[in-house]
């Protein structure tokens, strides 16, 4: 073929690629991440496409899809039992009933009355207050954290757990293989000494079965104690300033009552897909009480699910 020839297909496949990935990419995916994909293809076509290939849809390994979409149905009849033993279905104002609705639909879990719920927007004192949770716990301590550093507050938390560890209580910490780096490797051995099961969510690598792409991350935080006492929000276990100049702002709730039950749910799928252990939530939470008069519920998300359920 004639340069000009091959000039011509190139300029045809480039309009092809555009105008097929202006129907592909959008489906099931945000309007940013839409309009920053085809943004790049349009430019790029072929360079475009290949990035798409790679990053572009959210994959995990078929073993792990296969273990969520066992969670999430081993779930939904744990909730059905418990929810028929007791009356624990919390109230929805009509407005927010259509998302509650959807919520359950891709993250399994409805609403549960009786909780309370208080809010934490201090840094210090956030991680003091769990520290002390940590200190008052006596059958189990669950930890689920994207960032756990070898710094001041990493090794504060740490310190608590091996206290927990020693009288007795059982310790399970999940970090992230890569936000969790640093205290995998400077604070893990020394938990792991103390008696802590310390685990790498997501590990990374070439030959690894049940490895995940670099790019996708377990981001939770969550902490269970005793099935009584459970924490989400934003913050990490981690230095305010771990960045210098920039001191982090964080929210985290504390939460008592049954939707405690939900969270703890969470952390075993998330240990069970990183360990192929599986702990029963019902008896971890057996001691759930009412707490208070707040109805609430859990939307868990990440890469085993088939649709991006915060969204």
């Amino acid at each position: 073929m004639t340069p000009a020839v091959l000039g011509t297909l190139y300029y045809v496949s480039e309009w092809a690629v555009r105008l097929v990935m202006l129907v592909y990419v959008p489906q099931r995916r945000s309007s940013a991440a839409s309009r920053t994909w085809l943004l790049l293809i349009f430019l790029l076509p072929w360079p475009g496409l290949a990035a798409y290939a790679v990053f572009g849809r959210i994959r995990v390994p078929r073993l792990r899809r296969e273990r969520q979409t066992r969670a999430s149905e081993a779930i939904r009849r744990a909730e059905a039992k418990y929810l028929a033993e007791r009356s624990a279905l919390g109230a929805v104002p009509p407005p927010y009933l259509a998302a509650s609705t959807l919520a359950f639909e891709t993250g399994d879990f409805v609403p549960f009355a009786g909780n309370r719920v208080e809010l934490l927007d201090e840094y210090a004192a956030s991680i003091a207050r769990l520290i002390a949770d940590i200190d008052a716990a006596r059958h189990h301590a669950h930890l689920l954290f994207y960032i756990f550093e070898d710094d001041p507050t990493g090794r504060s938390v740490a310190d608590a757990l091996s206290r927990a560890s020693k009288r007795g209580v059982a310790c399970r910490l999940l970090i992230d293989a890569v936000g969790g780096e640093g205290g995998l490797a400077g604070l893990a051995p020394r938990m792991r000494a103390d008696g802590i099961d310390v685990r790498a969510m997501l590990p990374v690598g070439l030959f690894r079965r049940s490895a995940g792409r670099f790019d996708l991350r377990n981001h939770r935080k969550i902490v269970v104690l005793d099935g009584l006492v459970g924490y989400t929000g934003s913050q990490n276990i981690v230095d305010a300033e771990f960045v210098a100049g920039y001191p982090n702002e964080e929210l985290m709730a504390r939460i008592t009552g049954p939707v405690v039950a939900q969270l703890e749910a969470v952390f075993l799928t998330d240990w069970a897909l990183e360990t192929d252990q599986r702990l029963d939530v019902r008896e971890l939470a057996a001691n759930v009480t009412v707490a208070g008069t707040a109805s609430a519920q859990v939307l868990p998300s990440g890469p085993g699910y088939p649709s991006e359920n915060t969204r």
